[in-house]
């Protein structure tokens, strides 16, 4: 049977001061809330509260009907799995082992696991891509493996409502994306209650379908992703000014931070180009504009969200006309901004029959003895190739003749440096 989660005047403090004051929220059955927020307005401490973890200062957290203050530990894992922001674990147990774990809430004392416990157990592994380490120390993995762990462990107590706390902190960007489809499609079909706390905003905008900002302990916003994710709130909350686009794949708000540090010295002798588009290319350029970088993109087509981006920070760009391929003109023009740069990169950009001269450019970079490096995140996006294999064919040749792979942005700006 679903359970709600209604929190009712909650205040929390830690010694003298207030970290939460007069949250009142009802979380219903089958919902996919976000917590957003800066550093330090309450997420985790929420969290921790409607977990019983911490004790309120004031005010009620009740699941189903109960005060969660008044359940047993075991009564509220058996309905409320958690996955805390550091899921550190110091014993030498295989992730089999950890996973397993997830299995206690429904054991008796001294009883041992079945086979059924076992199957689930290994369901939540593949579900979570970590079947492949269970044989594994789980204190010998990476941050993320270990992550993915204490996410299955979670989802093996089967629970009626999930709670995370930064679930995607440590993860690259493709694990990123499978934990939230994964977690969206259990909300969705199974009609788990996922409560999650997010640190990148355009995440909590595509996965959720109602979203809680948080301030200094208050909310200020609460509602679906388009209503609490205005230029308004979000300067409120972050004290940043941004721009708001859809995201060209799920329709949803994604926002492009304006406070660019032009303070910084221009990194002198090294200019570089993005390849990029649909949106791809947006958190690259933002980076590397703080970083200091001279930077070129195209082939962009007019009125892309890329293209928007370049002309917001006025970048030099091959610009092509909306809704048509790159013609030979601007394929031949990208070659040039191409030989003037230092440094090329390509971002996740779709594969379609429209933009193959994108990749065909890159090539012809390596060609000319260019550093080349694109964001390697096509084992997950095959289902964005329109282009039966060519343009996957040309990124695996592109690797091959030395293109630098990369997971994430934070690994891209490492190594150009």
């Amino acid at each position: 049977m679903a359970i709600s989660i209604n929190i009712k005047e909650l205040c929390f403090q830690y010694g003298s001061e207030t970290v939460l004051e007069n949250i009142s929220l009802f979380i219903k059955p089958k919902s996919f809330i976000s917590i957003i927020g800066p550093n330090g307005s309450g997420k985790s401490t929420l969290i921790k509260n409607i977990s019983a973890v911490l004790r309120p200062s004031g005010g009620v957290i009740e699941l189903g009907e109960q005060n969660v203050q008044n359940m047993s530990s075991r009564d509220i894992a058996r309905n409320m799995a958690v996955v805390p922001q550091e899921g550190a674990v110091e014993f030498r147990f295989t992730v089999q082992d950890i996973v397993l774990m997830g299995r206690s809430p429904h054991l008796r004392r001294f009883q041992t696991e079945s086979l059924e416990d076992y199957r689930i157990a290994k369901r939540t592994m593949e579900l979570t891509d970590t079947w492949k380490l269970k044989d594994r120390f789980v204190n010998e993995l990476s941050g993320g493996e270990r992550q993915r762990v204490i996410i299955a462990r979670a989802l093996t107590q089967e629970p009626k409502i999930i709670l995370l706390d930064e679930p995607t902190a440590f993860l690259d960007i493709q694990h990123q994306i499978e934990i939230l489809e994964l977690l969206e499609r259990l909300n969705r079909e199974d009609g788990l209650t996922v409560v999650a706390v997010l640190h990148d905003i355009n995440l909590a905008a595509r996965f959720s379908k109602y979203i809680l900002l948080l301030k200094e302990g208050r909310i200020i916003a609460e509602g679906t992703p388009e209503q609490v994710i205005t230029q308004e709130n979000i300067k409120q909350a972050y004290e940043i000014e941004i721009i708001i686009n859809k995201n060209p794949f799920s329709g949803t708000p994604y926002i492009i931070p304006l406070k660019v540090s032009r303070e910084q010295k221009i990194i002198q002798n090294s200019r570089i180009h993005v390849v990029c588009g649909g949106g791809t290319g947006t958190a690259i350029i933002q980076k590397l504009m703080e970083e200091g970088y001279q930077l070129s993109t195209g082939v962009l087509n007019v009125g892309d969200s890329d293209w928007e981006i370049s002309k917001l920070f006025d970048i030099e760009m091959v610009e092509e006309a909306p809704f048509v391929g790159i013609s030979e003109e601007m394929y031949q023009k990208n070659l040039k901004f191409i030989e003037n740069s230092d440094k090329i990169i390509l971002s996740g950009i779709p594969l379609g029959f429209g933009n193959l001269k994108n990749l065909q450019a890159v090539e012809y970079a390596l060609e000319k003895g260019k550093k080349v490096f694109f964001i390697k995140q096509y084992e997950q996006f095959q289902q964005f190739d329109y282009t039966k294999g060519v343009g996957s064919d040309i990124i695996n040749r592109l690797e091959k003749k030395g293109a630098v792979p990369c997971r994430t942005i934070h690994e891209l700006i490492d190594k150009i440096n």
